[in-house]
């Protein structure tokens, strides 16, 4: 199968497995000629539940609006910076002036419909109507200096810069004949020689950054299944199976530094089982039209066992016990 990497023309579909140069937005917007999953929906089957992937996805014609956290538009503009530089950042993002308006209020825009705005209002709504007329995202000045400077300590660690030196943002679309459903699969940064990785940034929270910190936001976010994911896409698509996978994480503080955490081969695996499983559900849910939720199997109350035995203990003593 080749590897040249397609770019996918505006009103083109993905109809065949390869290597897709296409934008975020597209890449979750069911761009293939049947449905698709993402690692995104994956995890959230396997966290979450079918309800709450149903609610906000593609396919649902009554799907709720899903809100873009700081913290996602923050990761993408990091992705941008590191992709293309300033010129990429600039691309996808305006950056906001340190001397940028407030916001305009509700009273100065009826205000100014009626003819009677201050200067002040009118250069509020001016500004800003040029930002949404603008259309890409927004960081401010402040935000720009922060990703200038992460960008900065991440291009001088070797190490990440090496792993870090592949392909970046390149949609891989494998079809799953179990299941009938397409996989895009997106990591960070991708090389054809077998290396995978995704860039995190880090807000610590006050805790240490290290491994152990590192290693309990995999754990929590399951990102060894978003990588097992990348590994299983990457080897349909070339043959290979990645022996070379793991994550880029960096801390938002001074002095920005680094860890890279490589995902082992077992783990990999436990997160190539488990996607697996929740395509089959997602398929299964997405034939029945029913995307059940967390309350439809009916489960008694459960107190923790260590305070159960205590309590009943107490009961005993007390010539109480049930």
């Amino acid at each position: 199968m080749s590897h040249e990497i397609r770019t996918l023309a505006d009103d083109e579909q993905i109809t065949e497995p390869g290597f897709y140069r296409i934008s975020l937005d597209r890449h979750h917007s069911q761009p293939c000629d049947g449905p698709s999953v993402t690692s995104g929906v994956l995890r959230t089957m396997e966290k979450k539940g079918p309800s709450k992937v149903w609610a906000y996805h593609q396919l649902n014609p009554n799907r709720f609006e899903e809100k873009r956290s700081d913290a996602l538009r923050m990761g993408t503009a990091m992705a941008a910076y590191i992709e293309g530089g300033l010129a990429g950042l600039e691309a996808e993002f305006q950056i906001l002036p340190e001397n940028a308006p407030s916001r305009p209020t509700a009273a100065q825009i009826n205000a100014l419909k009626e003819g009677r705005e201050t200067e002040t209002a009118r250069r509020s709504i001016t500004f800003w109507s040029n930002v949404r007329k603008d259309g890409r995202e927004i960081v401010s000045q402040g935000e720009f200096d922060l990703l200038a400077a992460m960008g900065a300590a991440l291009a001088a660690d070797p190490a990440a810069a090496a792993v870090l030196g592949g392909e970046p943002e390149i949609t891989m679309a494998a079809f799953d004949e179990r299941t009938g459903l397409w996989m895009l699969a997106r990591p960070d940064n991708m090389n054809f020689d077998g290396t995978l990785s995704d860039y995190k940034k880090v807000n610590t929270q006050g805790r240490p950054f290290n491994q152990t910190l590192c290693s309990h936001r995999t754990e929590d976010h399951e990102y060894t299944m978003q990588m097992a994911f990348a590994a299983d896409v990457f080897e349909r698509l070339t043959g290979i199976w990645s022996d070379q996978c793991g994550l880029v994480f960096q801390e938002d503080e001074p002095p920005h530094d680094v860890i890279l955490l490589p995902i082992p081969e077992e783990d990999l695996r436990i997160g190539q089982f488990l996607n697996r499983q929740a395509m089959t559900r997602f398929r299964e849910c997405l034939d029945a039209n029913h995307w059940p939720g967390p309350g439809e199997v009916i489960t008694p109350f459960h107190r923790n066992p260590e305070r159960r035995e205590a309590l009943l203990e107490r009961m005993q003593t007390a010539g109480a016990a049930p």
